[in-house]
């Protein structure tokens, strides 16, 4: 009876251990060098998000508007600024101003202990304070064009009414479950029964309540939002799976498009996504003008 006791005991140790390490080593993104610039005149710029140092890029607009309409870029987990130079281009030559910012715990922002969706969200709102600040912006023509996580903390920011006009939230898990699931599969592990272990883990290391759980809702921040709001997932994406997007429009209304481009970081390469997109933009940007 003793030697079960002891191997019991040795067993549920060694599960809480294996656990915890899983759990760390998920809640640490891995910091990528920002080894590249954009390929237009900018400026190194910081701001405040709590008591933590942002970091990023300001690009002012190719126009001849004294106040310029702004896009911020979010990237999305283990990624940084310097990998959104993707999305630059395009915007830049319709005339927007662009914000591109390290969420913290990547790229040269600061670090945080155990950094999960909401660092996210109060980066990205962060982030549009300074904007705001910024004399050749207007605060009436603000948007976001957000990957993956950074899509999940856009959406939970505008939940609020912060005067954000539009934002694209291209490829976003909305389900604390399937972004478990990623993460396990990138070592070949199942989710059960270790996925709801490593999630309950990971916002009690991170101080986060059960009520501020109830409040990383998508569908019910998109129904509360008086942002326009435009999802794109490709059917492709073999990280985080289009399923993510229906399981959106089954419980809310929201525009949306499906592309076919391969793997989750190449929904822009599709013809159909800066077809979207850009009018996208420039409809709700003209309507606050009008």
């Amino acid at each position: 009876m003793l030697i079960i006791f002891w191997a019991c005991f040795i067993f549920l140790v060694s599960l809480v251990a294996i656990v915890w390490k899983l759990t760390t080593k998920s809640q640490t993104p891995r910091k990528y060098p920002v080894d590249i610039t954009p390929d237009f005149p900018y400026e190194n710029v910081s701001f405040k998000s709590g008591k933590d140092q942002v970091t990023g890029w300001f690009i002012p607009a190719n126009s001849s508007e004294q106040k310029s309409p702004l896009i911020i870029l979010v990237h999305g987990w283990g990624s940084n600024r310097a990998k959104m130079k993707r999305y630059v281009k395009p915007l830049y030559e319709q005339g927007y101003a662009l914000l591109l910012f390290d969420v913290r715990s990547h790229g040269e922002s600061d670090n945080v202990k155990a950094p999960t969706v909401k660092i996210f969200r109060d980066d990205v709102i962060a982030a549009i304070h300074y904007a705001k600040s910024r004399n050749e912006i207007d605060p009436t023509r603000i948007g976001i064009l957000a990957h993956s996580l950074g899509g999940f903390g856009s959406v939970l920011a505008i939940k609020e009414d912060i005067g954000i006009k539009a934002v694209v939230a291209d490829s976003i898990p909305v389900q604390i479950s399937t972004i478990i699931k990623a993460a396990l599969k990138s070592y070949k592990l199942p989710y059960y029964p270790l996925g709801p272990m490593i999630a309950k883990l990971m916002f009690i290391r991170a101080g986060i309540t059960r009520k501020e759980i109830k409040e990383f809702d998508v569908p019910q921040a998109l129904k509360n939002t008086k942002s326009a709001v435009l999802l794109i997932h490709s059917n492709k994406d073999d990280f985080i799976p289009s399923s993510e997007l229906d399981y959106i429009v089954r419980n809310v209304d929201v525009p949306h498009i499906y592309v076919e481009s391969q793997g989750h970081r190449n929904s822009e390469t599709d013809p159909q996504y800066w077809k979207q997109v850009l009018p996208f933009f420039q409809k709700n940007f003209t309507a606050q003008q009008d």
